[in-house]
């Protein structure tokens, strides 16, 4: 009975956190990233509704602890960057315990990079929040190792 109660527990977990923060993408990467939806911060609580207004690819180092972000339009096409804030924040998420770190624009004007804090455990998560006059963007990169 234990362990019917503990695999149902675990198959509810894992189905609750199903519906992400934004429409599910199938995209490859270009980096060898993570690809996730960016949208209006305001819709993150829509879940997968929430209206995708470009794409992200989060690339880490586990070894230097640093982070890329490079955005793309919905076809997965690079965008002009310098419509954004020259900084984007980020958290680093181990189960309830949230460290912040943030991006500056990269020199080449092609993506965001930063350091991250030193996680302790895996799999791990990252949050990006990145402004644009109106609205300010949001990101989750979720299942990190």
């Amino acid at each position: 009975m234990k362990l019917v109660f503990l695999l149902s527990l675990f198959m509810f977990s894992a189905i609750a956190h199903d519906g992400g923060h934004g429409p599910a993408l199938k995209d490859e990467s270009s980096y060898g990233g993570k690809v996730s939806a960016i949208i209006d911060s305001k819709e993150v609580n829509l879940g997968r509704k929430a209206k995708m207004l470009f794409k992200a690819e989060l690339v880490h180092n586990s070894k230097k602890n640093e982070v890329k972000v490079y955005l793309y339009d919905q076809n997965m096409k690079a965008i002009d960057l310098k419509m954004f804030e020259n900084k984007m924040e980020a958290v680093q998420i181990e189960g309830k315990k949230e460290k912040k770190f943030s991006l500056k624009l990269d020199k080449s004007g092609k993506f965001f990079v930063g350091k991250r804090p030193k996680n302790k455990r895996v799999p791990f998560n990252i949050d990006i929040m990145l402004k644009k006059e109106e609205p300010t963007l949001f990101g989750a990169f979720d299942g990190l190792d």
